[in-house]
């Protein structure tokens, strides 16, 4: 299986600046290169970071003339191997370098979460940086000399990924391995998304009418009355629609609810589907930050 490992390190604006590629069979590395941003001509909050200054890239080549060596170089491998690896294959698109759409994608962080992150109680998508993940392996990696050059966060990143599967206990080719992993990670995610999805909403009276609270935790003391739900922004949305002839004329983020009401929303309940909570998800939270001063809390 042809696999390779990258990083990237960018611009404040999503240039690239540095781009490491290494073999996963025999860690060598492939491909580095600096490169002459196009737009940016400084970048303080991604240089405090990866410290790659103007200087250093001045007479670099720009991405455009190493394009089509790097398309070729990625969409040879059969898949690729990153920590937090989204965001470079987006740093690859954003700077016109495609990536083959059936590509794996190996994502060590994931790897990392799995075998050992949760074991230490760590929370999903709650993965510590590079440098933590590789002390929590017993790897030495110096957060202020050696973390966040592309070059050095590759090799690291091949360490973890070889270390993790050894871990994982799987006597498996590698190609079995990953499919093996991505199988149970993907259950990880999904009673993950419903024990989130799950929790409370809420009825709090105030002088300005009732308002409503979407929690993933017991509800506060302060709740006139509470229900517990399997969707819970499902839910919010729904009783949203229920109560929007009731809203204030004042201030739409309360409700002027009768007593029906209030015993329409103790009798509500809802049975999770997961298509159904992310859609509704992104719609609740869309028309959060579409309504200034909008009075809902998630947590």
């Amino acid at each position: 299986m042809n696999l390779i490992c990258l990083d990237i390190e960018a611009t404040d604006n999503g240039e690239m600046l540095e781009l490491s590629v290494i073999n996963h069979a025999d860690c060598r590395m492939v491909y580095h290169s600096y490169f002459r941003p196009a737009i940016a001509r400084s970048w303080p909050n991604s240089q405090a970071v990866h410290h790659i200054t103007p200087a250093m890239v001045r007479d670099a080549p720009p991405v455009i003339k190493e394009r089509r060596k790097i398309e070729t170089l990625v969409n040879a491998a059969d898949g690729i191997i990153g920590f937090a690896v989204d965001n470079d294959i987006r740093y690859l698109n954003g700077n016109n370098i495609d990536v083959r759409k059936d590509i794996r994608i190996i994502d060590v962080r994931d790897w990392f979460w799995y075998y050992k992150g949760k074991h230490l109680d760590i929370e999903f998508g709650s993965v510590p940086r590079l440098a933590k993940c590789a002390e929590l392996l017993g790897f030495e990696f110096s957060e202020e000399s050696e973390a966040h050059s592309a070059a050095n966060d590759t090799m690291m990143t091949i360490k973890l990924f070889k270390a993790l599967v050894e871990q994982s206990g799987m006597d498996l080719p590698l190609d079995e391995a990953i499919d093996r992993f991505e199988t149970l990670f993907e259950e990880e995610r999904r009673l993950y998304a419903e024990k989130m999805a799950h929790g409370y909403l809420s009825l709090l009276r105030t002088p300005k009418g009732y308002m409503l609270k979407n929690t993933h935790q017991h509800p506060a003391s302060d709740a006139e009355c509470f229900i517990e739900v399997a969707g819970r922004f499902q839910a919010e949305h729904d009783l949203r629609e229920k109560f929007r002839k009731r809203e204030s004329r004042a201030d739409s983020n309360f409700f002027d609810l009768r007593k029906s009401d209030i015993e329409f929303f103790k009798a509500y309940n809802n049975v999770y589907d997961p298509e159904k909570e992310e859609y509704y998800r992104h719609l609740v939270k869309a028309k959060k930050k579409a309504k200034s001063g909008l009075n809902i809390t998630f947590r």
